[in-house]
C-alpha cells in the first residue's frame, strides 16, 4: 500500500510540508483500512458459508484506496456521509481479487545504486 500512496513523493520542501504531507496520507491509510474491514469481513464470511467456491477472496485494497479518496470530498466537505459510504461499500464489495495459493515468489535482487539520486548532476 505504501506504494500505491507513494508516501515518498512529498509537495512540498520545507520540513512543515513534507511532515503534513506524510501525516495526511497515513491518514488516508487508516481512513481506508477502516471503511473497508467491514466489507472484508463480509466477504470472508461469503466465502466460509458458500462450499461451492474454489478459492478465497479478498477487496481489492487499490481500488478501496482510490475510492476513499474519491468519497473524501463527499464526506468531509458536502457531509453527505449516508451515500458517499454506501457507495464506497458497493463498489469495493463488487470488485474483489481471488487468492490464489503458492503464488508467492522470490524477489529479484538488484544490485545496490553506486551514486546517492540526491546529488545527481543535472
Amino acid at each position: 500500500m505504501k506504494s500505491r500512496v507513494e508516501l515518498e513523493d512529498f509537495s512540498g520542501k520545507t520540513a512543515r510540508a513534507v511532515k503534513q504531507d506524510f501525516f495526511a496520507k497515513v491518514f488516508l491509510l487508516t481512513l481506508c483500512a477502516a471503511y473497508a474491514h467491514p466489507i472484508e469481513e463480509k466477504v470472508l464470511a461469503e466465502y466460509r458459508s458458500d462450499d461451492k467456491r474454489k478459492h478465497p477472496q479478498k477487496i481489492n485494497r487499490t481500488n478501496a484506496l482510490s475510492m476513499t479518496q474519491d468519497i473524501l470530498i463527499g464526506v468531509v466537505i458536502k457531509q453527505k456521509y449516508k451515500q458517499a459510504l454506501e457507495a464506497f461499500d458497493k463498489i469495493v464489495a463488487s470488485t474483489r481479487e481471488i487468492i490464489c495459493p503458492g503464488r508467492s515468489f522470490k524477489r529479484k535482487k538488484r544490485p545496490e545504486k553506486t551514486y546517492s539520486m540526491n546529488y545527481k548532476r543535472l
